[in-house]
C-alpha cells in the first residue's frame, strides 16, 4: 500500500473549508487535539465535526470559529462544567448544534461505514431530541414493515474526512488502538477519507506479528501523520494522562472573550506543535507519562 506518512501542516491542509469530518476520541481519550490546533492555524472555515462525547478539542475549533456545526451527544469539559467557547458562540447564534443520544451517533457512524443510508434504533422517541435545530432531515419515525412497532430512523454519516488519533500506526496506515476505541473503528470506515494521527509510527513487521491489534486497516487510511503528544492536554491511554493543571488553566483563561484570545495566541496560532510542547515543558510532560501497569 506504500508509505502513507505526511506531515501535521499537509495532512490539515487536506481539509478544505465547508468540510464535514468524523471527529475520533471519546471524552478525555485520545482526541486528534494537535489537529484541532493545527486546522485554527491554518484558519479553516465552515467546517461541521460530527463526534459522540469531545471536550477542550472541539471546544477550541469552536472558540476560533473553525467549526460551524456539532453533530453530537456530548461537549462539555469532563468532571469540571460546560465548554465555555461552546457556550459563548451558541449564545452568538454563530454555532449550530444538533443534539443526538450517544447510541444514535453511535448508530449513525456504523450505518456509515456499513454503506446504508440510515439506521433503526428505539432510543430518542418520545424526548426533546426528537425535534431538530438546524438539521431538515434529523430523523424519522415510522412503524416498522415488519412488526407495526414505532421505531426511529437516524441518517448514517458519510464525512468528507474522518480524523483518528491512535496509540500506533505503520506507515501503511494499519493503527492499533490501546483502551477506550470509542467509535473510531466506525468512523474511520465511514468516511471519504482517513488521517491517522497516532503517538507513534511502528514497523510493519510489528503490524504483522500482532494482527489482532489492528483496529483500522490501512486499506481505509489515506495519511499517517506522527504526533506523539498529540492529545494534550487531554489523555493517550498507555502514553500519558490527562492534564488537568493545564485544563483548569484553559477553562479559567477562556471564561472571557478576551482570555479564549490570549490562551489562542499564546499556545496555538503564536507557536507550532513543538513550540506548545516545549511551553507545557518537559518537567510537566514527564510527570504525565503513563506508569506501568495502570497504563495511566
Amino acid at each position: 500500500m506504500g508509505d502513507k506518512r505526511v506531515t501535521l501542516e499537509e495532512a490539515a491542509k487536506m481539509v478544505f473549508d465547508g468540510a464535514h469530518l468524523f471527529w475520533g476520541g471519546f471524552g478525555y481519550q485520545r482526541p486528534p487535539a494537535e489537529f484541532a490546533r493545527e486546522l485554527i492555524r491554518q484558519q479553516k472555515r465552515e467546517l461541521t465535526l460530527y463526534t459522540c462525547g469531545s471536550e477542550v478539542d472541539i471546544d477550541m475549533l469552536a472558540g476560533a470559529k473553525v467549526a460551524k456545526r456539532f453533530e453530537l451527544a456530548y461537549v462539555a469539559i469532563e468532571a469540571i462544567g460546560l465548554a465555555p467557547n461552546t457556550g459563548r458562540r451558541i449564545k452568538e447564534g454563530f454555532l449550530e448544534i444538533e443534539d443526538y443520544s450517544n447510541l444514535a451517533m453511535a448508530m449513525r457512524f456504523y450505518g456509515g461505514a456499513m454503506g446504508v443510508p440510515f439506521m433503526p434504533i428505539k432510543s430518542m422517541m418520545g424526548t426533546d431530541l426528537e425535534r431538530p435545530k438546524f438539521r431538515k432531515n434529523k430523523l424519522k419515525v415510522i412503524d416498522c414493515p415488519f412488526t407495526e412497532e414505532r421505531v426511529c430512523l437516524v441518517p448514517s454519516v458519510k464525512p468528507d474526512f474522518s480524523i483518528v488519533h491512535a496509540s500506533r500506526v505503520d506507515p501503511e496506515g494499519n493503527a492499533q488502538i490501546d483502551g477506550t476505541r470509542g467509535e473510531d473503528e466506525e468512523g474511520a470506515r465511514a468516511g471519504k477519507k482517513v488521517i491517522v494521527l497516532a503517538e507513534e509510527i511502528i514497523d510493519n513487521e510489528v503490524v504483522r506479528a500482532q494482527p489482532d491489534q489492528t483496529v483500522i486497516p490501512g486499506l481505509y487510511v489515506d495519511k499517517v501523520v506522527e504526533c506523539p503528544w498529540g492529545s494534550h492536554p487531554m489523555m493517550a491511554y498507555n502514553y500519558y494522562d490527562y492534564d488537568l493543571e493545564h485544563i483548569r488553566f484553559y477553562i479559567k483563561q477562556c471564561e472571557t472573550e478576551d482570555g479564549w484570545q490570549k490562551y489562542c495566541e499564546e499556545f496555538i496560532t503564536g507557536t507550532d506543535r513543538l513550540g506548545y510542547l516545549r511551553k507545557i515543558g518537559l518537567e510537566r510532560l514527564l510527570k504525565l507519562r503513563a506508569k506501568k501497569p495502570y497504563g495511566y
